[in-house]
């Protein structure tokens, strides 16, 4: 089913484009336009015409039935999801399991993101997503970074010279993590979650919930990373290592 969805996900992403809007967005975010493309974002189709020709011209080649995001509307095939920028959330070996959003208009400032899905019941032949764990960076380090979420995880990446992250899709979703971590092989984990949990209860919760998971493999060295409290992410904190040199 992997490699079903890696190939419907790759062919869609073929189709599409990033339009000049969020190229910026990732460009301010410290991303070169070689690792922009390389990481392979594209901007998600906004009219329903749009969306019924990708999900015409991905379903010529593949079935569809089975794949998050794509649904029937008066029987034909259609795509699913709100506008924004489409991040692809690779396995170990590169794969693409699933697709996540970067939402252009946020409900809220936590639901910035959201899983590419096409569950609910007006979505006919619809699938929903799972929260997959991202894997990005040189996959060969011995030194893993965890963090949450895979666009925070390629941005800090690339910006520490290709450091190996492991993202979840949120603090509570570690489902899968104690596998992705042991089929790496690394033998060091570093804890670089937001630092918003020195305020946040019910994050630094799930948070101890997570360490003491992965504290639990045998053979890992688990150190926890900090920085100054006025960079959220860890993202943010290398961007400004990196504007200060």
């Amino acid at each position: 089913a992997l490699e079903e969805r890696h190939a419907v996900y790759s062919e869609m992403l073929s189709f599409l484009t990033l339009s000049g809007r969020h190229r910026d967005n990732l460009l301010e975010r410290g991303l070169s336009e070689e690792r922009i493309e390389r990481n392979g974002y594209r901007s998600m189709p906004e009219t329903t015409a749009q969306r019924r020709l990708l999900a015409r011209l991905v379903g010529s080649s593949y079935e569809l039935l089975g794949i998050p995001g794509f649904y029937t509307r008066y029987g034909q095939w259609t795509l699913a999801g709100p506008n924004g920028f489409l991040i692809p959330v690779r396995d170990k070996d590169g794969l693409i399991q699933g697709l996540k959003i970067r939402l252009d208009e946020a409900d809220a400032p936590n639901r910035k993101y959201r899983w590419l899905s096409s569950r609910g019941r007006s979505m006919q032949n619809g699938t929903r997503s799972y929260s997959w764990i991202h894997v990005t960076g040189d996959r060969t380090r011995k030194r893993a970074f965890l963090t949450e979420g895979p666009l925070k995880g390629d941005v800090a990446s690339f910006l520490a010279n290709d450091a190996l992250f492991v993202c979840t899709g949120g603090v509570n979703a570690i489902k899968g993590l104690r596998e992705t971590i042991l089929a790496l092989g690394v033998r060091e984990v570093v804890e670089a979650m937001d630092m918003d949990q020195m305020t946040n209860p019910q994050v630094r919760g799930a948070i101890l919930t997570m360490r003491r998971e992965v504290q639990k493999i045998p053979g890992i060295k688990y150190s926890k990373y900090s920085w100054n409290p006025a960079y959220k992410g860890v993202d943010d904190y290398f961007l400004s290592r990196v504007s200060a040199l």
